[in-house]
């Protein structure tokens, strides 16, 4: 599979920023990987619907946008059908600060839960490791972020956080989505 990059944060920022749209970066790759990771079908489209009804109250995609928007679903998607393309967070780069970062990842878990929830239903059989997931990302996404706090310790927690939220998102994916993916990732 060739190699499909996710866009930089600051670049889609630029661009939502330009749009009608309210959201940041991390807030709609957040739904977009809740969607895939949901369950939701692997066609290039299935996924515009529940993410315009989450982001944009069902009024459409600004075309300004969607572009931005079709690069971030099929670098995501592709990333997590292809463990060897190491898939990411879209969230601010190590040199903004700490809080800046910790915002984000929040944002992200929000916006994951909200797309998550969308395709993913009570009847729908997950198992007890993706629940126990889910429960552990609203948890992450309510944690307080207290800026005072920049030292190596916090910046070891935040990036193990992460690595938590980036693993345990491929293992809802490859549990849940329609994909044809064969090996689940070890979670430490």
């Amino acid at each position: 599979m060739d190699k499909v990059k996710l866009p930089l944060f600051a670049d889609v920022n630029a661009q939502l920023q330009q749009s009608d749209l309210l959201v940041n970066p991390a807030d709609v790759h957040g739904v977009i990987c809740g969607l895939l990771c949901g369950g939701i079908k692997l066609d290039n489209k299935a996924w515009l619907a529940p993410f315009d009804e989450l982001i944009n109250e069902g009024l459409g995609i600004p075309d300004s946008v969607a572009s931005v928007l079709t690069e971030v679903y099929k670098a995501s998607a592709a990333a997590l059908e292809d463990m060897t393309l190491g898939f990411e967070l879209l969230i601010p780069d190590m040199d903004q600060p700490l809080e800046t970062r910790m915002e984000a990842l929040a944002e992200w878990l929000q916006g994951f839960l909200g797309g998550f929830g969308m395709v993913h239903s009570a009847s729908t059989k997950a198992s007890d490791e993706v629940k126990e997931l889910i429960t552990d990302f609203a948890s992450i996404a309510q944690l307080d972020v207290d800026g005072g706090d920049d030292s190596n310790e916090a910046e070891e927690a935040f990036y193990e956080i992460v690595e938590y939220v980036r693993m345990g998102a491929t293992y809802c994916f490859n549990e849940l989505s329609d994909g044809d993916t064969n090996a689940a990732p070890v979670l430490h």
